[in-house]
């Protein structure tokens, strides 16, 4: 119900940006304290995607938070570009998808940081190794179920099995020996890159 609120109050904000002189709106930026500030006059989609989905975290992490770009009235503009550092607040966490260990979009592999219907800021759409794109459901932690890290209705849709070609469970083609059935991360943690322990 906030969350409905909140975008409701940032859609109103933006529609009504009146008569203020921006040349591509017919009117001025919404007041740059109001709910992601600046940012989200040209960014409405990624705005809106943070306010309905929860944010980033909360809704009290704004876009200045991860992206550290001089946004003082003037600097900023059409192809502007800033660098998200995952690591400076996520230290403790590692992955497995690492082709470029250490770079800054090594977490946007199968996260977003812009908000996501799915648990953990997980990417509605995510990119396998051979660079093609799976519509990714993930609302539970279930381990073998439907909307989980391995799909129980359709094999090889999971979060964790569109990417895995040469595991020995739970591959992308859907095949693969009997494994444990309950949630994956008991053996297989965030914190020590997926990997078994």
């Amino acid at each position: 119900m906030i969350a409905r609120l909140t975008a409701a109050a940032l859609l109103a904000l933006l529609a009504g940006c009146g008569a203020d002189g921006a040349p591509q709106y017919g009117g001025g930026p919404p007041p740059v304290a109001a709910t992601y500030g600046q940012c989200s006059f040209c960014h409405t989609e990624l705005a809106t995607d943070m306010v309905l989905f929860g944010g980033h975290g909360s809704l009290r992490v704004k876009c200045e938070r991860c992206h550290s770009q001089d946004l003082t009235p003037g600097n900023v503009g059409p192809d502007h570009r800033s660098i998200p550092v995952c690591a400076d607040c996520h230290t403790k966490q590692m992955t497995h998808m690492d082709p470029a260990a250490g770079t800054p979009s090594e977490c946007l592999v199968c996260h977003t940081p812009h908000g996501s219907p799915n648990l953990f800021l997980v990417d509605p759409m995510v990119t396998d190794p051979f660079g093609i794109d799976h519509a990714i459901d993930f609302t539970n932690l279930a381990g073998k179920a439907d909307g989980s890290f391995a799909s129980a209705s359709d094999p090889g849709t999971g979060l964790c099995e569109v990417c895995h070609t040469t595991t020995a469970f739970y591959r992308s083609d859907g095949a693969g020996s009997a494994h444990y059935t309950n949630t994956c991360t008991v053996c297989h943690t965030h914190a020590h890159a997926f990997a078994p322990f």
